[in-house]
């Protein structure tokens, strides 16, 4: 999985140029000083920066973009996203210097990627690799290569970032990008499933970026290495190399990267028992700020507060984190989904380009052969049409790929890639489109949303394949139980929900009680796991909920964890008691029902 809270902090130090040692006072020996030390010695480099803005009335106008550049970066730092991409990439385009342009174009492409402007940074990614052909600076080009391979690692697609890395080391870097490559290497080949070197891979790259300064990337490897030594079952181990560095990686002040860290310690805690050790740096994780509230760590935190709250039967704490959880881990599934369709969509408008760019130099062609066919006979006039067909039919062609694309595209937006049924966005537009002709109608739709209980047994025994399998083979007795007009969806790791047109309570519940005996028959033995499968189900109608969408999700989620706290395996309809409050009362009051025919 890539590691969202160590993309800042990967592509900051890619943008870090050699440091330059002081020897003179002028304009741009002082600019070149401040960019050696704007993120090692961030005071010194503002100090700078101050005296330089003073002393602009002496400046070129390449060293006023420069001074715009270092600028921008100083912006980046302090979180001013939108300011820094809004002039970045204005100076991207009107750079006198090639190397100002292209890093200006590298600039917005991290801050983008930061901002989740995922789209907007893949097309200036794009501008920078046209603007490298133009460079000599071959660390410069190293620089680039490595903030394309930290993106890549990014969006998962790890065979991409794997080529940036070696082709980096291949071709003899200064010491800092060879250490950032080798941060990008080593988590490409952990995100492949490769097995790590100890020696080679991990122990070299962290001495090489320990002798650059880089003590944020040193800790980034060991966060894998604590990562891939958890997956070989050595939770122990990879809790004591996390805990013997975190003070180090503390003093760095960087946010992301302890989190980063309190993250992978709060699940290994958990995983082996010391509830004490989990809770303590799940809730460091909440305590810090600036820590994004829908970032891995911070699910992490929420669930594992929410686990440890439901075993000390602390039901009211448990709903709390887990509400928080949800909340939470939905937010980064839908980040999660914009990444990869921003990445298709930026792909596509590349090749679309190229297929511009083929079209008009066809289309020059067939000019120049039309003023020959002008001097010719009749025959080179007739073949001068042929061409012109054969051109109108291949942009028909091309136009009709890219109309294909564009739909395979939007399916890919709407659908769950794993199991295929709507993703959480597309369920809840479909759903709020029946709840409007359920009233216009005055028909009754019914709500059911289902958690797989124990799931994370499945994932830590047999394995994610296994958990996978299981997640494809809910939803595949899941459709046996719909009709073609209802909507079935995934809306989160292993929260199922359907809505069900035209179905009243007591109908939905025999949907339910089908739905959870047939996920009760799962057989997981078939991939090599013994455990059972089981889900909790929660039901919800219009006839007592009403038809707003979030209001009847809400009351579906209450039956359901009433459903797991009264034991799970069972189904719970929502059903508020007399003289109770309509919002907290619901989750306090439900009823269990269950029988046996299907909706009809």
């Amino acid at each position: 999985m890539p590691h969202p809270g160590l993309l800042s902090l990967a592509l900051a130090a890619a943008l870090v140029l050699p440091a330059i040692e002081a020897r003179a006072s002028s304009f741009s020996d002082l600019l070149a000083q401040a960019d050696a030390l704007r993120t090692r010695e961030p005071a010194r480099a503002a100090e700078l920066l101050s005296r330089l803005e003073r002393r602009k009335h002496e400046a070129t106008k390449a060293e006023i973009q420069y001074l715009r550049l270092l600028r921008n970066y100083r912006r980046a730092l302090r979180g001013e996203y939108q300011e820094a991409i809004a002039d970045a990439g204005r100076l991207a385009d009107d750079a006198i210097d090639p190397k100002i342009g292209y890093r200006a174009a590298l600039l917005v492409t991290t801050v983008s990627a930061l901002n989740r402007e995922y789209l907007v940074g893949l097309r200036y990614l794009n501008r920078a690799s046209l603007l490298a052909d133009r460079l000599q600076d071959r660390s410069l080009k190293h620089t680039g290569d490595n903030v394309a391979g930290t993106l890549y690692n990014e969006f998962g697609h790890y065979p991409m970032a794997l080529a940036r890395a070696e082709r980096v080391l291949a071709d003899d870097p200064d010491g800092r990008n060879r250490c950032i490559a080798r941060q990008v290497r080593v988590r490409a080949l952990h995100g492949l499933g490769r097995a790590l070197d100890k020696s080679r891979d991990v122990d070299d790259a962290i001495a090489d970026c320990a002798s650059q300064g880089e003590i944020i990337l040193v800790n980034a490897i060991r966060c894998t290495w604590a990562e891939h030594e958890a997956a070989k079952g050595r939770r122990r181990e990879a809790i004591a190399l996390l805990e013997s560095h975190l003070p180090e990686a503390e003093a760095t002040g960087y946010t992301r990267l302890t989190g980063e860290m309190r993250r992978l310690l709060a699940q290994y805690y958990l995983d082996i028992g010391d509830l004490a050790h989990a809770e303590a740096h799940a809730r460091a994780i909440l305590r810090a700020k600036g820590q994004d509230g829908t970032s891995q760590a911070s699910v992490v935190a929420n669930r594992v507060l929410y686990e440890i709250a439901l075993s000390r039967r602390d039901l009211s704490a448990a709903l709390a984190y887990y509400r928080r959880y949800a909340d939470a881990d939905r937010a980064r599934l839908d980040d999660v989904k914009a990444r990869e369709y921003a990445f298709q969509l930026g792909q596509q408008e590349i090749r679309e380009k190229n297929q511009s760019i083929a079209l008009l130099q066809q289309q020059n062609q067939l000019l120049r052969l039309q003023q020959e066919v002008a001097r010719k006979s009749q025959w080179n006039t007739r073949l001068a049409i042929a061409l012109l067909v054969l051109l109108t039919l291949s942009a028909v062609l091309w136009g009709y790929r890219g109309r294909r694309t564009q739909r395979s595209l939007r399916k890919l937006a709407e659908t769950d890639g794993l199991t295929g049924l709507s993703n959480r966005r597309h369920f809840r537009a479909c759903s709020e489109a029946a709840l409007a002709q359920g009233r216009q109608r005055g028909r009754p739709v019914s709500v059911l949303l289902f958690d797989l209980d124990h799931f994370k047994q499945i994932n830590d025994q047999c394995g994610h394949a296994s958990g996978d399998w299981v997640l494809r083979e809910v939803a595949r007795v899941g459709r046996l139980h719909c009709r073609q007009a209802d909507v079935y969806g995934r809306i989160g790791g292993e929260e199922f929900a359907m809505t069900l047109i035209d179905c009243d309570l007591e109908a939905a519940l025999r949907v339910a009680e089908g739905c959870r005996q047939s996920i009760a028959a799962i057989d997981a033995r078939a991939v090599a796991c013994g455990q059972p499968v089981s889900a909790s189900v929660g039901v919800a109608s219009t006839q007592v909920s009403g038809y707003d969408y979030e209001t009847l999700m809400a009351h579906a989620d209450a039956a359901m964890y009433r459903a797991k706290v009264g034991g799970r395996n069972r189904v719970t309809a929502y059903a508020p008691l007399p003289g109770c409050d309509e919002d907290d009362g619901g989750r306090r009051h439900a009823r269990s029902a269950a029988a046996d025919d299907a909706c009809g």
